[in-house]
């Protein structure tokens, strides 16, 4: 439920109340100030997160930040003094007018879908004081009232209802200002459903009357209250870390953890079909964040269990995604503007606006594709030649300062002229742009410690880019068990019970090949049928004890499930030919149980040295999840064995 129907659900749930609520402007300034900070973080200078991968679909997340109160703009630091100051009035009573120099700084805004404790600690180790979610939640009230009632009084007063609700009906206001005040506060969102109906013998009366006003002015005007419902979509769906910081310091490091959320299991049939593959291919697994345009710099660090390998990593950003979107729109229209101009010119000066047009568009465009090269460039990764191959020529148009030679042999340093510019070229650009994602940057692992990875992120401004607009970070890593212990001891395993089935065999029907016609009578009369069985399960049964298999939630349990199933299934036809003896059953029985306990492990073991044919490392990129620009083939994607997020919506 968004928040423009949770807001109806609230106003036709909550009573009309008989005064207004206890709210004031220097709250409402507070809060907004609150809420600012918290979307835009630009005081923050560095955002570190380490993902300690401790079993399957069981992570930790760690986050360190890096914090310059001198980045806070003057309106920023008012609200946070005012805040210290009006928190503090009564501690200066009780202290003689001395009160505390702390002031409260939003640092981070996570994910409302878990009720753990989030604990802030300084390099120190002394544990910070934080707002409380409830002292938030009101100042959050106050500042959202105040910005919805200052945006309708901006509208055009020639509707009726809104005339009532802000000048003649306070109640209608108290209303609504106390439907805002529950949602934010109580941390609820209301269930979906219809109101119950009105019995019989009543009509509606005065709060109906206020209810009314409140639901039209709130129709009517939906359109214009966009951007309010997409911030209060923000306040129900997130808690912001409030702490209270020393002012005199403009250097600040702090340190929590924070709760993940993984995406729910599948059914049995795929988890099978997705353990198999882990095992012969690696364990994906796949991470979503979003941080702030305006942090300057983003760390990833994932540590993995010991005798796990992170093969591959690669971090990802749709910093650029607004900038492309614009982008395209831009040249579709250019795409049928210069289409127009050739077909029948318009003259001198509507030419020469549509030549300025183009050279900003294509220098944007040039831009980038720069951007994305270099990326790859950094990451030590050619970029193949079968990628961004029309938007590499349109750029390169904005950028080389090419011309072309006139009838009189003077250049025309005109794009529109440029053969490589064509109405098809800039369309095909414009679909290049979402079809190879070249609005998304990448950033490779770049640490050769084996069980742990790191990759980073570094903001620069961006044309076109909306500051403090959220960045979502995506990053998918492949990890394997490169010692191969564990199914290279299996396979041995598998084809020491083979030969200890047919040399039992062979022993019982006094022949080198026991599986013939004349053997089966013999292994139908075994005089000592007990020692057999007994040889039969301690030999294979203290060796099954030696292989070291691990729990099968852990990471390697995952990546080793194939060598399990394979350890199993010898156990299993070890124990089928203990039973077929022990029951006294006829020789071909017997003869076909010793027959199994020698196929089925040499089967089993076959299986265990087929491996994947390892793709290129950018193909290798792709497949898990990387932006597709990074390799010339196209590779089928694979969904991740785990998927881990932050943010709300973010296993999509």
């Amino acid at each position: 439920m968004d928040s423009s129907t949770a807001l109806r659900c609230a106003i036709t749930s909550v009573p009309a109340p008989g005064a207004p609520p206890r709210q004031n402007a220097t709250d409402a300034a507070i809060g907004l100030s609150f809420l600012d900070s918290a979307l835009r973080l630009n005081h923050l200078r560095r955002v570190s997160e380490t993902l300690t991968v401790t079993d399957h679909r069981v992570a930790r997340r760690t986050t360190e930040i890096d914090i310059s109160l001198a980045m806070l703009d003057e309106g920023q630091r008012r609200a946070m003094v005012l805040s210290r100051d009006l928190r503090g009035a009564g501690r200066r009573e009780r202290n003689g007018g001395q009160g505390s120099d702390e002031i409260w700084v939003p640092v981070a805004r996570i994910a409302r879908r878990s009720t753990a404790p989030v604990v802030i600690w300084n390099p120190g180790g002394a544990r910070l004081p934080r707002l409380t979610q409830n002292e938030c939640g009101r100042l959050l009230a106050a500042g959202l009232f105040r910005l919805l009632r200052g945006i309708l009084d901006s509208l055009p007063g020639t509707d009726p209802e809104l005339h009532l609700l802000l000048h003649r009906v306070p109640e209608a206001e108290w209303l609504l200002q106390h439907a805002i005040d529950v949602l934010v506060t109580e941390r609820h969102r209301p269930p979906a459903g219809r109101p119950p109906a009105s019995g019989a013998g009543v009509v509606a009366g005065q709060g109906a009357r206020h209810r009314a006003i409140v639901l039209a002015v709130l129709e009517k005007h939906e359109h214009a209250l966009a951007e309010f419902f997409e911030l209060l979509d923000i306040a129900l769906d997130n808690d912001l870390l409030i702490v209270a910081l020393d002012p005199t310091r403009d250097e600040h490091v702090l340190t929590y953890e924070t709760p993940l959320h993984v995406t729910s299991e599948e059914d049995a049939g795929h988890r099978l079909v997705r353990l198999l593959r882990s095992s012969s291919e690696g364990y994906h697994l796949e991470y979503r964040s979003s941080i702030s345009s305006s942090i300057p710099a983003y760390h990833l660090v994932v540590d993995a269990e010991p005798g796990v390998d992170i093969a591959r990593m690669y971090l990802s950003t749709d910093a650029d995604l607004r900038v492309a979107a614009a982008l395209r729109a831009d040249l579709l229209v250019l795409a049928q503007r210069l289409e127009n101009e050739r077909r029948a010119p318009t003259g001198r000066s509507s030419s020469k606006i549509l030549e300025l047009q183009m050279q900003t568009t294509l220098r944007t465009l040039a831009d980038l594709v720069r951007r994305r090269r270099w990326e790859a460039a950094q990451a030590g990764v050619p970029v193949s030649e079968h990628r961004m191959v029309v938007s590499s020529e349109l750029g390169h148009v904005a950028v080389a300062g090419e011309g072309t030679l006139g009838p009189d042999g003077t250049v025309d340093s005109s794009v529109l002229r440029h053969p490589a510019l064509a109405p098809d070229r800039l369309r095909a650009a414009a679909d290049e742009l979402f079809a190879e994602e070249l609005y998304a940057g990448v950033a490779l692992e770049n640490d050769p410690s084996p069980s742990r990875a790191h990759a980073s992120w570094h903001g620069s401004p961006t044309p076109g880019a909306t500051v403090g607009a959220p960045v979502e970070i995506r990053a998918g890593m492949l990890m394997r068990d490169v010692t191969a212990a564990g199914p290279r001891r299996v396979c041995r395993y598998a084809v020491m019970v083979a030969v200890v089935g047919f040399l039992f065999a062979a022993f019982l029907a006094g022949s080198p090949w026991p599986f013939d016609v004349a053997s089966r009578a013999r292994l139908g009369v075994i005089a000592d049928a007990g020692a057999v069985i007994s040889v039969l399960l301690l030999v294979p049964g203290f060796l099954y004890t030696r292989l070291g298999l691990s729990d099968r939630r852990s990471i390697s349990g995952r990546l080793r499930a194939l060598p399990r199933a394979v350890a199993n299934v010898c156990i299993a036809v070890i124990a089928l030919v203990a039973g077929t003896v022990a029951s006294g059953m006829s020789g071909g029985w017997v003869q076909l149980a010793f027959a199994l306990m020698v196929a089925v492990p040499l089967a089993a073991a076959t299986l265990l040295l087929y491996r994947r044919r390892p793709q290129r490392d950018t193909a290798e990129l792709v497949r898990l999840g990387a932006p597709h620009w990074l390799d010339g083939t196209d590779v089928a994607r694979v969904r991740a064995d785990a998927q881990f997020f932050s943010v709300l919506g973010g296993a999509r």
